[in-house]
């Protein structure tokens, strides 16, 4: 039996180096630019990775590394240039965020919050999904970062992977993390700023688009309520009873569990202070002045010192450190791009064709191809700044409103098929309890879904309240 086993992962791995060389051979060929050859090895190199990471043929970090290696061997581009992910905030948000995370784990807190929402608030499935969207409204609302709210929702998350004994590997640790990844990123996308919309509004809004707060949360709210609903029911559907299952099983022993850890502790006081402290430090930016980044890292790396004296040594080596090298390196494959060109070629292919269509539905619906499209190959910024101001002014020539064709085409820069393509969604599976293997198909369907739900909702209820 564990021979057939062997075998068939073997047989399953062939078909994957296979499917990636093919895939980025098909693609290079397609893209081919005899006058530009650092194009087409970025092509080749980019697609194989890709395959590489939906297949789990080595270790993601493994691929990662190699292909900024590759990037820098075959002239890509240079090696500040494929590097220089290290010097954007992402790489070291993660770590802080881990080390917050590690940090609660020590001293038991995550495990109390755990407990908490296990024995009395997540005692279904439907509710535990409830509560996620709902603190995320909250949270999103006050706390004007998604980075900063997926890191806690991802530690509180991680936390009851923990304290359920979930397998990493499980669909009940998928459904959970997924569950609250949603709860954080859906509902983010309904308040100003948005980290991956506020680019796109603030050029456009120079063409005579206003947009306010309140304004801004109505208008996203039929959308991503849709969204949310969509979202939650295929998990649901995917990992529901096994994650009930275990939640049903676990609540007895959590609520006597909660009683055993007994009233909260100093230690744990301090930890729930250093969280806020690095939280309104990242928030008050405009008081201080200091990058809201990294006064929230530096504002973590106080607790290695005597001011807190929550962690030591032993703390950094509970870091998943080739999961930040991950990271770098995906984001390499969005920055490489802008570096090539990219933006502006996407631009000139995919704009002209949305002339060719009327109807609002149709345009939105296009729109949102182009933003899923756009975020294959380059970060959300890179998108949002190359494609914001050319969707506008297609829709200002045809009559149509900005906003909704707009909305759309950074609904679809929201969607990914792989956490490369998005930050928030390389510290989700920054957490471990998420393979790849069920987040491609899971992120598939949702992503033609919300598509649907883009049909009617730009057909049905913009027109209602006026955004047409």
């Amino acid at each position: 039996m564990a021979h057939a086993n062997v075998i068939s992962r073997m047989g399953t791995k062939g078909f994957g180096w296979c499917f990636s060389f093919l895939l980025a051979a098909l693609v290079t060929w397609a893209f081919h630019d005899p006058a530009n050859a650092a194009l087409n090895y970025y092509w080749f190199g980019t697609i194989t990775a890709i395959g590489m990471f939906a297949f789990d043929l080595l270790p993601n970090f493994v691929v990662a590394v190699l292909l900024l290696m590759y990037y820098i061997i075959m002239g890509v581009c240079a090696p500040e240039v494929a590097f220089v992910g290290w010097t954007t905030p992402i790489p070291w948000l993660s770590m802080c965020g881990m080390l917050i995370g590690v940090l609660m784990d020590k001293t038991r807190l995550s495990r109390r919050i755990a407990l908490f929402v296990v024995s009395r608030v997540g005692t279904t499935p439907i509710r535990l999904y409830s509560a996620f969207l709902g603190a995320g409204f909250l949270l999103n609302a006050i706390i004007p970062d998604i980075i900063t709210v997926d890191i806690l929702f991802m530690t509180i998350a991680g936390g009851m992977c923990e304290a359920l004994r979930l397998d990493p590997n499980s669909r009940a640790s998928t459904t959970l993390i997924l569950a609250a990844f949603f709860g954080a990123t859906i509902s983010a996308a309904c308040f100003l700023p948005n980290n991956t919309g506020i680019i796109g509004l603030l050029m456009v809004k120079d063409m005579g688009v206003p947009f306010t707060w309140g304004g801004f949360l109505v208008e996203q709210l039929p959308y991503q309520l849709c969204h949310a609903l969509l979202a939650f029911a295929i998990l649901h559907v995917f990992g529901g009873k096994a994650l009930g299952e275990i939640i049903s099983r676990c609540r007895a022993s959590a609520e006597a569990d909660l009683l055993e850890l007994g009233k909260i502790r100093r230690v744990e006081k301090k930890t729930l202070i250093l969280a806020l402290c690095a939280l309104v430090a990242f928030v008050s930016e405009p008081l201080h002045g200091i990058p809201g980044y990294f006064a929230f890292c530096g504002t973590v790396l106080l607790g290695f010192t005597p001011i807190f004296g929550l962690m030591d040594v032993d703390a950094l080596k509970e870091i998943q450190f080739p999961i930040l090298f991950f990271i770098a390196g995906c984001m390499a494959i969005g920055i490489v791009a802008g570096s090539l060109g990219i933006p502006a070629w996407l631009s000139a292919k995919i704009v002209p064709y949305l002339q060719q269509i009327e109807s609002l539905a149709g345009i939105c619906f296009f729109s949102y191809w182009v933003g899923i499209i756009a975020n294959l190959v380059l970060t959300p910024v890179a998108a949002a700044t190359a494609l914001s101001v050319p969707l506008a002014e297609i829709a200002t020539n045809l009559g149509i409103g900005i906003k909704p064709v707009l909305y759309s085409f950074l609904y679809g820069v929201d969607q990914f098929f792989l956490p490369y393509e998005l930050a928030p969604a390389l510290i989700m599976f920054a957490t471990g309890y998420v393979r790849v293997r069920y987040l491609l198909p899971l992120m598939t369907l949702r992503m033609i879904l919300a598509g649907f739900a883009l049909l009617f909702v730009s057909s049905v209820v913009w027109p209602l309240i006026g955004l047409a």
